[in-house]
């Protein structure tokens, strides 16, 4: 038995659904293929690297940029043996989730972060310039309204984020009896920099043991103080996917969640307005 699910990010879609649910509908293709030839770990690395590249969501090629101006990702993957490897606010480099990979698999260490991050990229990966002319005209607009004011400001920035940020994070997770996760993402808009999200921080934005794996999304704070993709997995041990799914963010805001049990069953949930996902079931269904 065969499984993938890949999501997209969790927000609202103030622009045309088709292009985002074409961009999930073609990475859970692109990691079925590689699961059908290779294992779980390829699959989740090849639906999220086929994100990063998609500049339309918020993984490498189309990552947001911080308060100064560049972008700062965050990746990590994991298998259900507990081997896992993850990076934390790498800049110019299109793929964090291959060098979360190499962290995995060529290093005694979980996670890397910042320049140490990506002077370990450059043994593997060029150095990219990410900063597209979309992201630097968001960037702008939203460094225009940072100058605006103290606390009026900061009511402004929400609405802009809210306005501009509608994808966060994009992940996968991958099972024929052993289970992968991969989840890459360029964080919160304008945000401080440093400043790292679930993502990378196994149990909040990805986790994988013996008994499933999650993939989450949404607002970083959120998902990291409710270690939502521990509690789901936890949650498979007796319970079915989706009924974990559910379960893991019933007290974490503005979060959505994919993941697959033990026993191949498929989950996922959201309680943001949209969550762009695909999962393969005889043949490649989306939902947004």
């Amino acid at each position: 038995m065969r499984k993938i699910i890949v999501h997209g990010g969790a927000g609202e879609i103030r622009d045309d659904e088709g292009k985002y649910r074409k961009g999930v509908e073609e990475a859970c293709t692109h990691g079925y293929e590689a699961l059908k030839t290779g294992s779980p770990l390829d699959a989740v690395c090849e639906a999220v690297q086929c994100l990063e590249d998609n500049p339309i969501f918020n993984a490498g090629t189309g990552a947001t940029l911080n308060i100064s101006g560049f972008p700062e990702c965050d990746a990590a993957i994991m298998k259900s043996d507990l081997s896992c490897g993850a990076v934390a606010a790498l800049v110019n480099t299109k793929n964090p989730i291959l060098v979360a990979r190499k962290v995995m698999e060529e290093t005694d260490h979980i996670l890397l972060a910042g320049r140490g991050a990506e002077k370990f990229a450059r043994y593997y990966f060029p150095e990219v310039d990410l900063r597209s002319e979309k992201r630097m005209n968001d960037w702008k607009k939203g460094r225009e309204k940072l100058m605006e004011g103290k606390d009026k400001h900061w009511k402004k920035m929400k609405a802009f984020i809210e306005r501009t940020k509608l994808y966060d994070t994009v992940g996968a997770v991958a099972f024929d009896g052993e289970i992968a996760v991969a989840t890459s993402t360029g964080g919160v808009l304008l945000k401080l920099e440093g400043r790292v999200g679930d993502t990378p921080l196994f149990g909040c934005g990805t986790y994988a043991n013996r008994y499933g794996g999650a993939s989450a999304t949404g607002l970083g704070e959120n998902i990291i103080r409710n270690m939502v993709t521990k509690n789901a997995v936890d949650m498979m041990r007796r319970k079915n996917a989706m009924d974990a799914c559910m379960g893991a963010i019933k007290n974490s805001q503005d979060t959505g969640i994919i993941g697959i049990d033990f026993r191949g069953n498929v989950g996922y949930a959201k309680n943001t307005k949209n969550m762009t996902m695909a999962y393969y079931d005889k043949k490649v269904k989306s939902k947004v």
